[in-house]
């Protein structure tokens, strides 16, 4: 692991190394517990790789069913590029880990051997969609360093409580505010991921006998990337990517 001049992310895998060299009894267990209190309230910041899927609604499936995963995997996939994983949002998130052929058979107790152990990739779950939601997660070193600075780093007051530190406000010389924390846009969806996910759409829409105009497509885009997407990317993949019957929707009949 290297220092915090080296790298501005760190991975789970250094997270523990770090807290573990604080704190040579605290596990992976408690160390993924205690990074959820801290993304929630603010305190660490973090970024992955957004999970995106063909249409937006809820899977579901408990993930204590095998078939979580492969839904998922079926049904969606992580982003190319990394954005900023809002602290609001990591209220309902949690950390899943993938269970590997060596564990228990029995899969709840897998699932929690994963959860154990460094196990790859870092992913986490939407508690309200019952799905995959972020993947390669990593962390902000500096806010680590920070938080896990002291003998007994686990043993936090108010570690789910404490005050959101509201982008890091802090002071300049002559008293004025600055922010230290880069924020707030959600950073746009690149072009190919977003024709990736309306292939997917379009694929979903036509399995179940669907259509979809111009305005639902919209709609649908602004639910799944609120604020990401542009109306006229959203527009010139539909022109590409749609079937043409879907295009005659919504247009004047010639006149006779």
């Amino acid at each position: 692991m290297g220092s915090a001049s080296d790298t501005t992310w760190w991975t789970l895998g250094e997270v523990v190394k770090r807290v573990q060299a604080i704190d040579p009894a605290a596990t992976v267990w408690q160390i993924r517990i205690g990074l959820e209190g801290r993304c929630a309230s603010g305190r660490i910041r973090s970024h992955g790789r957004r999970w995106v899927y063909r249409y937006d609604r809820p899977l579901w499936i408990d993930h204590g069913d095998r078939r979580f995963v492969l839904f998922s995997d079926e049904y969606g996939g992580p982003q190319s590029s990394f954005e900023a994983i809002s602290a609001y949002e990591w209220k309902d998130l949690t950390f899943f880990a993938r269970p590997t052929p060596e564990m228990d058979r029995q899969y709840e107790v897998a699932l929690e051997q994963a959860l154990a152990q460094l196990v790859s990739p870092v992913e986490l779950r939407s508690l309200s969609k019952h799905r995959l939601a972020w993947r390669d997660a990593e962390f902000w070193c500096a806010d680590v360093i920070r938080e896990w600075s002291q003998a007994s780093p686990l043993a936090t007051q108010n570690e789910g409580g404490g005050e959101p530190r509201s982008d890091a406000v802090g002071t300049t010389a002559g008293g004025s505010l600055v922010s230290r924390m880069p924020t707030s846009r959600p950073a746009p969806l690149s072009a190919p991921d977003f024709r990736s996910w309306y292939k997917g759409r379009v694929a979903e829409l036509k399995e179940r006998g669907e259509t979809s105009f111009g305005e639902k497509d919209w709609q649908a885009v602004k639910r799944q990337f609120p604020g990401r997407v542009r109306r006229t990317l959203a527009r010139a993949v539909r022109d590409e990517c749609a079937p043409a019957e879907w295009k005659k929707q919504g247009r004047r009949s010639p006149p006779n």
